[in-house]
């Protein structure tokens, strides 16, 4: 049992580091990618445990609370930061460090509410393994916002639940430190300019620009990626545009106008030449 968490811990830890390689800052991809593949190490795991005939104590009580809660915490992990970064607003970067701590707080919050089961995990006691890892005799029964949800006593026990979200807020809470830390050292992009200008449309405006020029490779010859561009745009402009693929997705899945922004300026432009006519203008 041992040796199977730390062949999964190896590989988890392997395949998420070559997702942040290759994706880099694009975390949406990172999280989805990396939740198909916990998700997929989890079933492969419980169909192994599931089909073993005989099964001590001391293995049972380690694949609930080291193996199976690891893994769910991690999927609520990831889950947990992709809703935090989506949610994160357009806002100045130098703003963020707000926008972080208050989620940092919230986070705090929620271990603060299950305080016994959070001290319990972090100082890896085992007083209460057997009552806490080890399956009932019968099934039983766990609230959820309004309804009741039925588990069936074959698969979880009592408290896998509560321990792997108490396992994913602390890495939620050790991320969202690593996030304040940063934004007070931010990496600036290009060198501070006297006269600012302001995005003052959307940022679902801006990321169809954005993408509208990448596609077009008015930069470098068509050799600069969509990710130096749209840090690029997010320095001159002092915005956050979070998780900019996303709203693309989304920009994609319009019903009537797909280029809503950029059939905007367009008429624009051409109202304005229209009123100009022969007119000189900068």
């Amino acid at each position: 049992m041992n040796q199977t968490f730390t062949n999964i811990n190896e590989d988890i830890t392997t395949y998420v580091k070559k997702l942040e390689e290759q994706y880099q800052h694009d975390s949406s991809q990172i999280i989805e990618m990396a939740i198909r593949f916990v998700s997929a190490k989890l079933e492969k795991v419980k169909e192994q445990f599931e089909s073993l005939p005989h099964i001590s104590e001391q293995d049972e009580i380690f694949y609930f609370k080291n193996i199976k809660c690891h893994l769910l915490a991690l999927i609520q992990y990831y889950y947990m930061v992709q809703k935090i970064e989506t949610k994160k607003p357009a806002i100045p970067i130098r703003k963020i460090k707000k926008y972080y701590l208050k989620a940092l707080w919230k986070i705090k919050q929620k271990i603060s509410e299950n305080r016994f089961y959070y001290n319990y995990y972090k100082s890896n006691c085992n007083k209460l393994d057997k009552q806490f890892f080890t399956r009932l005799d019968h099934d039983f029964f766990l609230p959820y916002d309004d309804i009741i949800v039925d588990v069936d006593k074959r698969y979880t026990t009592p408290m896998v639940y509560t321990f792997s979200n108490v396992e994913a807020l602390e890495m939620t809470r050790h991320y969202l430190k690593k996030k304040i830390k940063g934004s007070d050292n931010p990496q600036p992009l290009i060198q501070q300019k006297q006269t600012k200008m302001k995005w003052t449309a959307s940022k679902a405006d801006l990321i169809e620009s954005i993408y509208a020029l990448h596609s077009a490779g008015v930069f470098n010859n068509g050799k600069a990626d969509l990710k130096e561009i749209a840090e690029y745009f997010q320095e001159i402009f002092d915005i956050d545009l979070g998780q900019y693929n996303r709203v693309f997705y989304d920009i994609r899945a319009r019903k009537n106008n797909k280029t809503k922004f950029l059939d905007l300026a367009k008429d624009a432009l051409i109202k304005r030449m229209k009123e100009t006519d022969n007119e000189l203008f900068l």
